[in-house]
């Protein structure tokens, strides 16, 4: 169990970015893809690697050659999760992807349902699951659990941009590593972060009709 969490400059920059309020959703989606390749450079540093050797056009140089590339399994959470997942997959396009469709209720106690889940075996995997808010770990809980019945990773990481402290930790109690951006104290009566960022998947696709 680990949190993480990512402070350096330019991450903070883009975060301060995808806050303000009227942010058109282009530019949310740019700012969010930018986050999740970020966050992924700093999750590599946690993999497995193996020094190697190349030829270059002048000799031989000792390189690196990370290992656990073929292991991951990059968990998309529809819809909200895309453009996080697209910056991820920057880092490790040979990644194996999963998509799962997880909707939380808008009123308390916000019980999930799951109506769709497509995933690989996930059996000693190194397994991702990108979802840019994490506010009462509701939605992540339910997604936990639903994934047992697809094998059992080496190691789960959850990549947020904001968390709340009760999210936290609630997920944290599951032996899994967590990386974030910033960490709030702060759950409204609907459900959501404050100040946060509000409803992600609004900003990066617009309101979808009732």
């Amino acid at each position: 169990m680990m949190l993480r969490v990512i402070d350096n400059l330019i991450v903070r920059e883009k975060l301060t970015t995808i806050r303000c309020r009227g942010i058109d959703p282009a530019s949310f989606r740019r700012g969010v893809t930018d986050i999740g390749r970020y966050m992924a450079y700093e999750f590599a540093d946690t993999l497995k690697w193996r020094e190697v050797e190349v030829e270059t056009p002048l000799g031989t140089a000792s390189g690196v050659e990370i290992t656990d590339r073929d292991r991951i399994v990059l968990l998309s959470i529809l819809r909200a999760s895309l453009p996080f997942t697209e910056g991820v997959m920057k880092v490790f396009p040979e990644a194996e992807h999963g998509i799962i469709g997880a909707r939380r209720s808008d009123d308390p106690p916000f019980r999930v349902s799951i109506d769709y889940i497509r995933v690989p075996d996930l059996d000693d995997k190194i397994l991702v699951i990108a979802d840019p808010m994490l506010a009462t770990g509701n939605t992540m809980i339910g997604i936990l659990e639903a994934l047992e019945a697809h094998g059992s990773p080496a190691r789960t990481v959850v990549f947020n941009i904001i968390s709340s402290r009760m999210g936290l930790e609630r997920v944290l109690q599951r032996g899994i590593d967590v990386y974030t951006c910033g960490v709030e104290e702060e759950v409204n009566d609907m459900g959501y972060i404050v100040p946060g960022l509000g409803d992600a998947g609004d900003l990066a696709f617009g309101r979808p009709s009732d």
